[in-house]
């Protein structure tokens, strides 16, 4: 009985790496793509600054309109460098208990072209 409780308990630990080192894995590759696509994010003192100084669409407004059009709850948003672009990242908590991230043009306030999505 000892025996086949160890197999268990190593098995299940093989398991426990494997899932962890898949989820690095999907995390660094998430994180990569972002990288990849020069986004930048600000810390919230930049992001007033910015929003100031290039008056750029409110956004607690972005994110309510969002948030009725998709139907979910607004979590937060930052303001980040995309390119050329300022962009809001949007999170969204859905109805079905998913988040997900919007990106919306920042100057207009109406959702980019690019990435939406997890």
């Amino acid at each position: 009985m000892q025996v086949a409780g160890s197999h268990l308990r190593r098995a299940l630990a093989i398991a426990a790496l494997a899932a962890t080192a898949a989820f690095a894995r999907l995390t660094s590759a998430r994180a990569e793509e972002l990288l990849g696509s020069g986004m930048q994010c600000f810390t919230m003192a930049q992001a007033r600054g910015k929003i100031e100084a290039h008056k750029l669409a409110d956004p607690f407004r972005s994110m309510r309109e969002l948030a009725l059009r998709l139907q979910g709850e607004a979590l937060g948003a930052r303001l980040c460098q995309l390119g050329e672009g300022l962009i809001y990242e949007i999170s969204l908590l859905r109805r079905d208990g998913h988040i997900v991230k919007v990106h919306v043009d920042a100057l207009s306030g109406r959702p980019h072209s690019g990435f939406t999505g997890n």
